[in-house]
This record gives C-alpha cells, structure tokens and sequence, in this order.
C-alpha cells in the first residue's frame, strides 16, 4: 500500500514546475518514505526507472538514489539508511535557471513538525537534510 501511495506522490509531480509549492513532498509522503526499508526502496526505484522521467543515480552505497526529471530542473532523492531503517533522507533541488528561491523551499519543509532539517545551497542546488527529531 505505501509503495503505492509513493508512486501516486512520484506521478503527480511529473512534468512540473519543481519550485511549485503544491508539488512539493507533503508530509504524509514524507513519512512514508521514512517507512521504507532498504530493499524496499532499492525496488521501486527500479520499477520508477522504465519511465522517462525518473532516473537511479550512481553512487557509492549499496542504496539507489532516485532522479525526478521536472520541465526545469531535476530532484534528487537519497535516503541514508543505518540498520536497514531510513535515518535521514536528502532532497537535490537542481535547476536549470538560476532563479530558484531558497525561501519558498524553506518554509514549506520548515512546517513539517517533528522533522529537523538542515540546508545547504551552493550555486547549482539546494539541499534538504531531513531526519526525524527525538
């Protein structure tokens, strides 16, 4: 059921603006993420690849990263797993013009309660570090 519901959350973001507050992960999809086990994830992400618009990224963990390709730009997805449990995931935010806005993306994951996030922007991305707080 949960593969399902991330699929639904994956499909109605094809093809939009990834800025798109409304298109941004909302937080039952990110507890649901926060569910998956590794294998689990390293699964749907092999079965999101046959479709043009997602991609598995290459890295150095036995964990599959996976890339949403939007009109302008792409997200990258990387949960980080310890004990086959989803500690964190990071989100990629890569666009294709430079006029991204830090602040729409700040606080729309600053309203998630019971989540910690960090940010990091550099002149290509910004990314989200998303863990559960204790």
């Amino acid at each position: 059921m949960k593969k399902l519901l991330f699929l639904c959350l994956i499909f109605t973001s094809i093809n939009t603006n990834a800025i798109d507050t409304n298109k941004l992960i909302n937080l039952n999809d990110l507890n649901i993420l926060f569910d998956f086990k590794k294998n689990e994830w390293n699964e749907t992400v092999l079965f999101l690849i046959k479709k043009n618009s997602f991609s598995k990224v290459d890295n150095r963990s036995d964990t599959f990263y996976l890339k949403s390709i939007f009109n302008d730009g792409e997200i990258i997805t990387m949960p980080i797993f310890f004990n086959n449990i989803v500690e964190k995931i990071k989100f990629e935010y890569i666009f294709n013009n430079k006029e991204y806005n830090l602040k729409i993306i700040e606080g729309h994951f600053n309203s998630f309660k019971n989540f910690c996030i960090e940010y990091f922007q550099n002149d290509r991305s910004i990314e989200v570090d998303v863990s559960k707080c204790n």
